[in-house]
């Protein structure tokens, strides 16, 4: 009874497990001071302190964290999953943390988490840190070896250097694309890309980090990467994009310069090394440590991915050349018999030979199936600095003998280009163009024809200014503009001269052909006169014969017809005669017409002959005129044309002095025009990468806004769910306090009327109980008395049998009186408990009846808290939303500047 009345108060006494407000549930601020550092006080600060920094880490204040240890920095702002230190505290990684102990609980992680993803806050006065530039994902779906079906090269880049030198320094890193007449060349902070046929400067790729000590192309001659620092202080791995020549990636951050690097023909690893006598391997989807290879004894010198991805080599400063899975960093083979520093190394295209030169003058050839040295000889001597496989398996090679060699794979040389003044430091081979192009401790870059040995020219590290180069062509333009002034004089005169002696050619001949076109006329006037004259005598002459022949055949006629008239006259019958005479007088009077029309046709053409001889007379003067005037004008067309030649010489020699000075003022104006351009080019593109950069920053810091917000909203959510959950258990509790109250008031009805039952059950067994006692005092005194007079007669049997008697009964009542004061104790007892029953039910409903009113408060608070967290989650969500559309504004806005700086260079499509 006492356990259950307790159990009641405490239902009572529990409090209400639902929020008191809606602020209570709002997401903390989770700062290093306040949440991390008793995190890392707690399990690291034994190891990562700043008396005892394991692996160069303090994990005791928050500037050391930030700037990380010996592998680089371990946080990354906004992305706990890029984290190293994450990995390694949630054993993802190793080595996992802390060392040979179960991980940290649970919740610490998750703090951990929340402060990363949150923006790294230092306390609650900080502002989140925007998450760094994200990671490209560079994975190829296979190595590539193959060439691309777009080959790339630069699209329009800043030729502006980052600084300029006059002196020269040695070239400490060439590389040439695999698939296009590109090259790269380092210089002091930036990088400089040159067009291998035209040595053209394409771009300039600036290197703040330091010196560049190393640069590679990918397998696909899309990428560019870039390995140094600053001795002794810092060193690091950039890659650029080659068209856009954009950073793409950040690896590493050593505390020494990086001296040799590689990019594995998938894109997924980049391996570096250096004076820290440590290959570290780097995944660069998310820049995260892989691998840290601890074998080498010194300085990392060298080191390549082989084509297919799967080995790598590495080389140092004592001579050791090892090879390694490149995926799992396991070490694969270590091949002996450099004894001095290898200086580089190669793999040929198929990824089953390597090619190493070392200081020891060798170069050696290794198979890789079982890392033997299948071939070596002595290449350089004093020491071979640098080797290149060609795409067709020969080799390209330098050294301190200062001469560039290449050799075919048995070690014989193919050809030996021109010394250099200094040592031959770096080689490589652009297989497009096949130039061989080398550079030495002096800083100059030569450039060969791979045929022949012919050098074709330079390259320059040293790259000027833009304003020095417009400053130069302003002065060559100036100089070019004075040099043509007389240049020109002189070709304005003698154009002036040829175009007049031209002019009067022209006018000459014009009058000469005029001339001969009259006296050609004339001439053919004469001809025509003497034509006409000829023929006019000679149809005079027939004219004349005719008649002269009629005048003697018509007579004869006319005496004949008279005569034969006379004699068919005589004989009239003669019908022959007859006719025959009338035939010849028709015939005479014919020949009589024909002499008539003939006298008249010799008089028309007698008349025409004295006309033609007339035009024949004044034709011939004119002809003659004509004929001289044309003579004439021919020879002074001669006389002018023999002063041409000449002039034109001279125009032509004026001309080519002109063209000259034009070309080279034009040229100078194009290059004042093209540096003018360039340098309007680089401000605007570093504007716009500028811009770039601030809404990139703009879009971090939206994102992380956007993951807070949606964070909360989740808690919210969270919150509100939990109130609906709980004020739905309350209704529950009070629907179940209800027909626990209707039982309990039942209970008590019942316990009452038992309690009735049991009291008038104890009055009847004390009611029987007083009948009893008084009758055995009766008794008693009967017995009493019955004694008393047997005493009197003590021989009475009747009265001993009567004592007897009453004694017996006496006893059996006094026994039943014993045994209802036993009942009437237990009736009265049951009476109690009935009565203690009928309090308690009376106690337990009027609880009851209490927690009802009490869960009716509650389920009118949870109500009101519902209510409120519901409007929380609702604003919540609307920030969210906010939020989105902030997010889709900045990226809209920066994809906007990502497409102005692709059209700016020519990328857009």
């Amino acid at each position: 009874m006492i356990k259950l009345r307790r159990l009641f108060l405490l239902t009572l006494i529990l409090p209400v497990s639902l929020p008191a407000n809606a602020e209570e549930k709002k997401p903390p601020v989770i700062t290093f001071d306040d949440h991390v550092r008793p995190i890392f006080a707690q399990a690291c600060a034994s190891c990562h302190n700043p008396d005892k920094k394991s692996a160069d880490l303090d994990l005791t204040n928050y500037s050391a964290l930030m700037q990380g240890g010996a592998s680089g920095e371990v946080i990354e702002p906004g992305d706990a999953s890029a984290s190293y230190l994450y990995a390694l505290v949630t054993h993802q990684d190793e080595p996992s943390m802390p060392p040979e102990s179960p991980k940290i609980a649970d919740e610490k992680i998750e703090t951990l988490r929340k402060w990363i993803d949150g923006g790294v806050l230092e306390n609650a006065g900080s502002s989140a840190k925007a998450a760094k530039k994200k990671k490209f994902d560079l994975a190829l779906a296979a190595p590539s070896t193959a060439r691309p079906e777009t080959v790339p090269l630069p699209a329009r880049l800043s030729l502006q250097p980052v600084l300029f030198t006059p002196d020269r320094t040695a070239i400490d890193a060439l590389a040439t694309s695999p698939w296009a007449p590109l090259a790269a060349v380092s210089s002091q902070k930036q990088v400089l890309l040159y067009h291998t046929e035209t040595l053209e400067l394409l771009g300039v790729l600036p290197f703040p980090e330091g010196t560049p000590r190393v640069l590679k192309f990918s397998r696909n001659g899309r990428l560019l990467l870039c390995g140094g620092g600053v001795a002794g202080a810092s060193g690091r791995v950039v890659v650029w994009d080659i068209p856009s020549g954009r950073r793409i990636i950040e690896i590493g951050d050593e505390l020494d310069e990086v001296l040799a690097a590689d990019i594995s023909s998938d894109q997924t690893l980049i391996a570096l090394g250096g004076p820290q006598r440590v290959v570290r391997i780097y995944a660069t989807e998310t820049g995260q440590l892989l691998h840290e290879i601890r074998k080498h004894t010194d300085w990392i010198t060298a080191l390549e991915f082989s084509p297919d991805s799967v080995l790598l080599a590495t080389g140092d400063r004592n001579g050791g050349l090892q090879v390694w899975e490149g995926w799992t960093g396991r070490e694969y083979l270590t091949l002996k018999g450099h004894t001095a520093a290898v200086t580089s190394v190669s793999w040929r295209s198929d990824s089953n030979l390597l090619a190493s030169s070392s200081e020891d003058s060798t170069i050696r050839l290794w198979e890789m199936e079982n890392g033997g040295a299948v071939k070596n000889w002595g290449a350089h001597g004093g020491g071979a600095l640098s080797v290149e496989f060609t795409r067709d398996g020969r080799l390209f090679s330098c050294g301190r003998d200062r001469t560039p060699k290449t050799w075919d794979q048995n070690g014989t040389q193919q050809l030996a280009f021109e010394a250099f003044g200094d040592l031959a430091l770096e080689a490589t081979y652009c297989d497009e163009t096949h130039r061989a192009i080398s550079g030495d401790f002096s800083g100059e870059i030569r450039v060969y024809d791979s045929t022949d040995g012919a050098r074709l020219g330079q390259l320059v590290s040293n790259a000027p200014l833009l304003e020095t180069r417009l400053k130069h062509a302003n002065e060559s333009l100036l100089a070019a503009q004075s040099e043509f002034k007389p240049i020109s004089e002189v070709y304005l005169t003698a154009q002036s001269a040829l175009q007049q002696i031209s002019t009067e050619i022209a006018a000459a001949q014009k009058v000469a052909v005029e001339a001969k076109l009259e006296s050609d006329r004339a001439a053919t006037a004469l001809a025509a006169a003497q034509a006409t004259m000829t023929q006019a005598a000679n149809e005079n002459t027939v004219a004349s014969t005719a008649v002269d022949a009629l005048s003697i055949s018509v007579p004869i006629l006319k005496e004949a017809a008279e005569k034969a008239a006379a004699a068919a006259a005589q004989l009239p019958d003669d019908e022959n005669l007859i006719a025959a005479a009338q035939t010849i007088r028709t015939t005479a009077d014919t020949k009589v017409s024909e002499m008539t029309s003939a006298k008249g046709i010799a008089a028309t053409k007698f008349a025409a002959l004295q006309q033609a001889q007339k035009t024949l007379d004044s034709a011939r003067p004119v002809a003659d005129e004509t004929a001289a005037a044309s003579a004439s004008a021919r020879q002074i067309e001669q006389t002018l044309v023999a002063k041409l030649t000449p002039a034109e010489d001279a125009f032509h020699v004026a001309k080519q002095a002109h063209d000259q000075a034009a070309a080279a003022v034009a040229s100078a104006r194009q290059a004042v025009s093209r540096w003018t351009a360039e340098i309007e080019f680089d401000r605007e593109l570093k504007m716009l990468n500028q811009q770039r950069l601030d809404s990139e920053q703009q879009l971090a810091l939206h994102e992380a806004q956007r993951a807070t917000s949606q964070e909360a909203a989740d808690v919210a959510q969270s919150n509100a769910d939990q109130a609906r959950a709980e004020f739905a258990a309350a209704q529950a509790e009070l629907a179940k306090n209800d027909v626990d109250y209707k039982t309990a008031i039942a209970a008590m009805e019942a316990a009452k009327a038992a309690a009735t039952s049991a009291t008038e059950a104890k009055q009847t067994a004390a009611a029987g109980v007083e009948t009893l006692d008084q009758l055995i005092v009766k008794l008693n005194d009967a017995v009493t008395n019955a004694e008393q007079a047997l005493q009197l007669a003590s021989d009475d049997a009747t009265l001993i049998a009567l004592v007897s008697q009453l004694k017996t009964a006496a006893a059996e009542k006094t026994k039943q009186l014993e045994a209802d004061r036993a009942d009437l104790v237990a009736k009265t007892e049951a009476e109690q408990l009935a009565i203690v029953g009928v309090a308690e039910s009376e106690e337990r409903a009027s609880g009851l009846l209490t927690m009802q009113q009490s869960l009716k408060q509650k389920i009118a608070e949870a109500t009101a808290m519902v209510a409120a967290l519901e409007t929380k989650t609702a604003d919540a969500i609307q920030a969210v939303r906010v939020d989105d559309e902030r997010v889709s504004e900045s990226q809209s806005n920066l994809a906007k500047i990502n497409q102005t700086i692709a059209t700016l260079q020519g990328l857009a499509i």
